[in-house]
């Protein structure tokens, strides 16, 4: 009886372990940020990301435009609130302003398209935003202005 008792005692352990793997809280709908991406949809006139916090390191970014119009994607670290960028006189985000660093961006993502962007992030705050303006407006408008922007946090 006493060699039986030494073999159970593995056999529980190693279930034990079977079943606290499978009640882990990671789930693989695409919210767990363990793997650093973040789905970011960009439409008129709204910048989303899923989801909106990540670990610190390699980001990728996978932006979809299913606005009808042209956007871009641009990266900001700032410890500002998205709605506080600086700006200049057509409301567009003026990226050499004060309090803000542009990371990286992609120009001109078509109606329908998706591309990536992947940039080494540290630990802080972030404004995801279009910048685009539309000159053809009058007066021009600008898609940052318009709302095209939301937090983003990196921890």
């Amino acid at each position: 009886m006493f060699h039986k008792s030494m073999l159970l005692v593995p056999a529980l352990l190693m279930v034990a372990g079977l079943a606290f793997t499978a009640c882990d809280d990671d789930d693989d709908d695409g919210s767990d940020s363990g793997d650093g991406t973040v789905n970011v949809e960009l439409n008129e006139f709204v910048v989303s990301a899923d989801p909106d916090s990540v670990g610190a390191g390699e980001v990728k970014f996978v932006v979809e435009n299913i606005g009808e119009e042209t956007h871009e994607f641009v990266v900001v670290k700032t410890d500002l609130d998205a709605e506080s960028l600086p700006t200049g006189e057509d409301g567009a985000f003026d990226e050499e302003g004060d309090g803000v660093t542009v990371v990286d961006e992609i120009e001109d993502i078509a109606s329908g398209t998706t591309q990536d962007l992947t940039v080494d992030l540290e630990a802080g705050s972030y404004v995801l935003v279009c910048n685009i303006v539309d000159d053809a407006d009058d007066p021009p408008e600008s898609h940052y202005a318009e709302g095209m922007h939301t937090g983003f946090t990196v921890e």
